[in-house]
C-alpha cells in the first residue's frame, strides 16, 4: 500500500500534477451468520479502494478506483484532473500537511490470540440456540452473527506525508422475537471488543430476551411532560443527527444553528463536549486526520459555552480560525470534517441519587431520519422504553411519541451523572442525563 501511494504520486507528477493526496482504505472481514440451527453465511471479504484529490489552478478534483493496477490508477488521476475543471475556484482548499510520518498499529486490536474458526462457528450457532432455549416465548431469533474485522487506512501526499493505521475488532450480535397470542416484540443487542476472548455472548442473549419480553406486554403511558433519559446507544444516534452544530463546514454553508454562538452559552452549564481520538476506551483511534495531520484532543463545549467548531485546513482558512485537525475524507468522498471518540464529560450528580428520582428512560425509537430536523432542532419520534421510580423499573411502555427541540433540550437538564457509559460501538461516551419536561403523546 505504501508503494502504491508513492507510485501514484510519482505518476501524478509525471502528468504535471504537483498537488495531490492519496487515500487507500482497506477492510478484511470474516463473518458468520446463523439461522434455523445452521450457518446461513460463512464469508471472507477483502475490499479496498484508492482515492485521489488534486488541486489544479485552485480547483479541486477527486476520483477513486477499486482496481489497484497501474493503468487504473493512472486513469483515476486523469479523471480527478478532468473533474477539477468543472469545479469552482477555491483558494482555501490546498494540500498543506507536510512531512508527517505516522506508522500506527493499534496494540489493543492486534493481540497474539487468534480464535479457532470451529470455535467461532460454535459460538455463532449458540447465539441463536441460546435465545430459543432460554425463552419459551421466543418464536425466532432472526439476526445472529459473529464478525472478525480489520481496518487499514493509508494516506500520502505530494508534500511528503506518509501515514498508515491498522486495527482489528470482533463483534457478536443476536435478537429475540417473542410472540404471545397476537402480541409480538423484538430486541437486538450486540457486543464489540478488540480481543475475541472478551466478547460477552450471554449478555447479548439475555439483554435481547429481557427487553423484548418486557416490551411484549408494554402499553402506552399517559400524554404529559416527563423528565426523560435516553439509553446511551439511542442518544448517540439522536446526537449524530444533529452533529452539524459542531461543523465548521456547516458554518460556511450557513446551516449551523450555532454559527454565531462561539463564546456563548449554548447548553446547560453542566455539559462539556470533547472530541478525543486518543481516548483509551474509544474505538475510533486513527491518530491522523484525512489530510495527514496528527490529530489532537479538542474541547468543543466547556461548561455550556461553545469554544470551537471542528475544522480542516480549508474551513480554518476560510473562516480565519485555527485548524484543529478534524479533516474527514474517505477514498470515495470529498474533504469534510468529522468527529472521532465523542465524550460528554462526567457531571456533578452522583448516580446514587437516581434512586430518588422518577423519570422515563427511552430505549428504542423509530423515525430517526424522517422525524428530525437538524437545522431547527425539532424532532418527533415514535418511542418505547420504561419508567423508573425509586431506583426500580415500574413499567415498560411503547407506541408513544416524544416531541421536542434538541437545542432547547440541551439547555433544560436536571441531572448529569458522575460516571461515563459507552455506546455499543464505543465511539460515544456520556453520563446518565435527565432532560426536563419533554412532551410525550400517549393515551
Amino acid at each position: 500500500m505504501k508503494a502504491l501511494i508513492d507510485r501514484t504520486i510519482d505518476m501524478a507528477k509525471e502528468m504535471g500534477v504537483n498537488d495531490i493526496d492519496v487515500i487507500i482504505s482497506a477492510q478484511n472481514n470474516f463473518s458468520l451468520k446463523a439461522e434455523k440451527g445452521d450457518l446461513s453465511e460463512y464469508k471472507k471479504a477483502n475490499s479496498h479502494s484508492l482515492g485521489v484529490r488534486v488541486i489544479v489552478d485552485q480547483k479541486v478534483g477527486t476520483s477513486f478506483t477499486e482496481a489497484l493496477d497501474e493503468d487504473s490508477i493512472k486513469q483515476t488521476i486523469q479523471s480527478a484532473v478532468a473533474n477539477s475543471k468543472f469545479g469552482k475556484v477555491n483558494p482555501h482548499e490546498k494540500i498543506v500537511a507536510a512531512k508527517n510520518h505516522i506508522d500506527d498499529v493499534n496494540k489493543k486490536a492486534n493481540s497474539d490470540f487468534q480464535p479457532e474458526v470451529e470455535k467461532m462457528i460454535e459460538q455463532a450457532l449458540y447465539l441463536e440456540k441460546g435465545v430459543l432455549e432460554k425463552e419459551e416465548l421466543a418464536d425466532n431469533a432472526p439476526y445472529n452473527g459473529l464478525v472478525e474485522g480489520e481496518v487499514q487506512v493509508y494516506i500520502g501526499n505530494s508534500n511528503g506525508v506518509r501515514c498508515n493505521h491498522r486495527s482489528k475488532y470482533y463483534s457478536c450480535y443476536t435478537s429475540a422475537l417473542l410472540k404471545d397470542g397476537d402480541k409480538n416484540a423484538m430486541h437486538f443487542h450486540s457486543d464489540l471488543k478488540r480481543d475475541y476472548r472478551e466478547l460477552n455472548f450471554e449478555a447479548c442473549i439475555d439483554e435481547s430476551i429481557q427487553v423484548a419480553k418486557n416490551l411484549l406486554t408494554a402499553e402506552q403511558i399517559k400524554t404529559a411532560k416527563y423528565d426523560v433519559m435516553f439509553k446511551t446507544d439511542l442518544f448517540q444516534e439522536i446526537f449524530e443527527s444533529f452533529k452539524l452544530m459542531f461543523s465548521a463546514k456547516s458554518v460556511i454553508d450557513k446551516v449551523s444553528p450555532w454559527k454565531d454562538e462561539t463564546g456563548k452559552l449554548v447548553t446547560s452549564e453542566k455539559l462539556t463536549f470533547i472530541d478525543d481520538p486518543f481516548y483509551d476506551d474509544g474505538f475510533d483511534v486513527v491518530p491522523f486526520d484525512s489530510e495527514g495531520f496528527k490529530k489532537q484532543r479538542n474541547t468543543l463545549v466547556e461548561n455550556g459555552v461553545l469554544k470551537q467548531f471542528i475544522q480542516n485546513s480549508a474551513t480554518a482558512s476560510e473562516l480565519g480560525m485555527e485548524n484543529n485537525y478534524c479533516a474527514s475524507r474517505s477514498s470515495k468522498s470529498t474533504l469534510g470534517v468529522g468527529l472521532s471518540n465523542f465524550i460528554i464529560s462526567e457531571g456533578p450528580d452522583s448516580e446514587e441519587l437516581l434512586k430518588d428520582k422518577k423519570f422515563v428512560e427511552i430505549i428504542k425509537a423509530q423515525g430517526l431520519h424522517s422525524g428530525i430536523n437538524p437545522i431547527s432542532g425539532d424532532f418527533s419520534l415514535g418511542v418505547s422504553g420504561r419508567v423508573w421510580e425509586n431506583g426500580e423499573i415500574t413499567k415498560y411502555f411503547k407506541d408513544v411519541t416524544v416531541n421536542g427541540n434538541f437545542y432547547k433540550m440541551l439547555k433544560e437538564i436536571s441531572f448529569v451523572g458522575d460516571k461515563l457509559h459507552h455506546s455499543d460501538d464505543k465511539t460515544f461516551f456520556c453520563p446518565k442525563i435527565i432532560f426536563s419536561n419533554l412532551a410525550i403523546a400517549g393515551n
